[in-house]
């Protein structure tokens, strides 16, 4: 293997994938795309019902350290860690956010150029939709956008049960519509997942000018003077090894891995940095702006035995595995999370919450075992979002293989309790419709949750806080630690993505956007990496 490449890519997620692939497109350059995690060949990886296989064997183990407005809990940030990043383990849900978020990012962060109207080109040449055709869609993008193939009966009484309270039935989520209700669309085709690296490196990795090197974990940026020069990095089995970039280094690590490699590198903070032992090449405010959407799962049991529980287990799920390998048909085609809603809870014209519907109970992502011994049910993933709480990412150490400390402080704002208080009762006044009521035997998160229903809003909210305290969790969304913008002072990297100062030195993942999309981010992520690979190519 060479030592001196054009362009070193870290991290072979969403971004890293739309990178490579953009590079080889448009540039004579060799390109190394390096990856901490392994392959993505598994057919658990490919199968999209196995989502809750994968996230916990396929994903870096980061977790929140306790804060006090969360009841000093630990909570997990899965992030994929494996060839094609979070869109080889997540739920598949394509949600771009909503026009104001961007408008927002270029009126209010100094972000020109990355308003809607600016990465709305980029959404439509990365997507590939298989049913909407219209100037917010693209058909033909290496970005497969699907419907659902497998729609469960508990997911239609969920659709019905939004319609009831008054939600319009959608087909498009990503109108810019104010609420609505309906099944999400996908990243899968023909009934696998559609990971960025199905859609970008599909055909490309024996590519004469790609080197993709798995199971290596970057430790640092080689920083020359002012210059970014090489990469600094451990292999799972060769160990240390060094490699050398003549154009660009970029970190695509997200919004954990690229600050942490960026505060290895020197880059940072300088007084935690001093406090590490570690010589400060550049002060920025790296692992800042930390920000992450926060759920609470709504749970229920029912009346009769209709939901998913017990279908991945024995004959059931042998027969659903073969109809899935012969077939790529049935359950296994289900991604699990297929309906959804958006509501304007606060009225402000857009979404300020967001609903994942599940036909089967969360038990794997229980961290306080409030499901444990419970069979077949329903869960409401509720939540709000747009934090107002901002977290940051640490080192605990000088060496590489020593975990981060992520501070999230979630819930430090007030406002953030208050809002999600709002979400939980949207997402109890679903239960309380005709079309799930009927379905369902016990409410039994959060506790009491009958009574909570049938008491004033005044009466029932010290309860309601108290859950959302207790059973707050991380939609895995995190973001925003190497913000751009255009002052060094608040900002990590400029309007090009280039880290402030340092030249041959780009950041272009999540970490990157200055305030959280309203929705999913996967789909943000991919729009970002294809507008800042126009912005690479073109300045070479």
């Amino acid at each position: 293997m060479q030592e001196h490449y054009d362009y070193i890519i870290i991290g072979a997620g969403s971004a890293g994938c739309v990178i490579a692939h953009r590079l080889i497109e448009h540039n004579e350059g060799s390109i190394l795309l390096v990856e901490a995690g392994g392959q993505d060949s598994s057919l658990l990886v490919r199968m999209p019902a196995a989502l809750g296989k994968v996230i916990p064997t396929r994903t870096w183990p980061y977790m929140t350290a306790p804060h006090p407005a969360t009841h000093h809990r630990s909570m997990s940030v899965a992030q994929g860690k494996l060839i094609g990043g979070s869109s080889s383990v997540n739920g598949m849900i394509y949600i771009r956010g909503h026009r104001e978020d961007y408008d927002s990012w270029a009126r209010e962060e100094g972000c020109t150029g990355w308003g809607f109207d600016d990465l709305l080109p980029y959404f439509i040449r990365s997507e590939g939709n298989e049913s909407l055709a219209n100037e917010l869609h693209g058909t033909n993008g290496p970005l497969k956008v699907s419907e659902n193939r497998y729609r469960h009966p508990l997911t239609q009484a969920f659709v019905r049960a939004g319609q009831e309270i008054g939600l319009p039935y959608v087909n498009d989520f990503n109108d810019n519509g104010r609420h609505g209700v309906g099944y999400y669309q996908t990243t899968t085709f023909e009934g696998e997942r559609y990971s960025a690296a199905k859609a970008y490196l599909s055909g490309l990795r024996d590519h004469s000018r790609l080197t993709i090197l798995p199971d290596t974990e970057v430790e640092r940026v080689i920083i020359d003077g002012d210059r970014a020069t090489g990469i600094v990095a451990r292999h799972a089995r060769k160990g240390p090894i060094t490699f050398h970039a003549r154009q660009q280094v970029i970190v695509s690590a997200g919004a954990i891995g690229s600050p942490k490699i960026l505060l290895q590198s020197g880059i940072g903070p300088a007084e935690h940095l001093s406090q590490q032992g570690i010589k400060c090449l550049k002060n920025l405010p790296v692992g800042d702006n930390l920000q992450d959407h926060l759920h609470m799962s709504i749970n229920a049991t029912l009346k009769a035995p209709t939901s998913l529980y017990g279908e991945d287990a024995g004959v059931k799920a042998l027969r659903h595995g073969a109809e899935w390998l012969l077939y790529r048909h049935g359950l296994m085609t289900s991604n699990v999370l297929e309906g959804g809603a958006f509501l304007d809870t606060a009225d402000e014209g857009r979404p300020d919450t967001q609903i994942h519907f599940m036909p089967v109970l969360d038990t794997w992502d229980d961290p306080n075992g409030i499901g444990k011994g419970r069979t077949h049910g329903l869960t409401l993933k509720v939540g709000h979002l747009q934090p107002v709480s901002r977290g940051n990412v640490r080192l605990t150490g000088t060496r590489a293989d020593q975990p981060v400390q992520i501070n999230a402080n979630f819930l430090d704002a007030p406002e953030d309790v208050e809002h999600q208080i709002r979400a939980l009762r949207a997402g109890l006044a679903l239960l309380d419709t005709r079309s799930l009521s009927a379905l369902v035997d016990d409410i039994f998160s959060p506790p009491e949750a009958r009574q909570l229903m049938a008491q004033c809003a005044a009466d029932n909210r010290e309860a309601l806080e108290s859950f959302v305290r207790q059973y707050c969790k991380t939609t895995y969304h995190p973001v925003g630690t190497c913000q751009m913008g255009p002052d060094p002072d608040c900002s990590v990297v400029d309007l090009d993505l280039n880290v402030h100062g340092i030249s041959g030195l780009k950041i272009i993942d999540c970490s990157v956007f200055p305030r959280l999309p309203r929705g999913n981010t996967n789909a943000p992520t991919i729009a970002v990496a294809e507008k800042a690979a126009d912005l690479l190519v073109k300045s070479t």
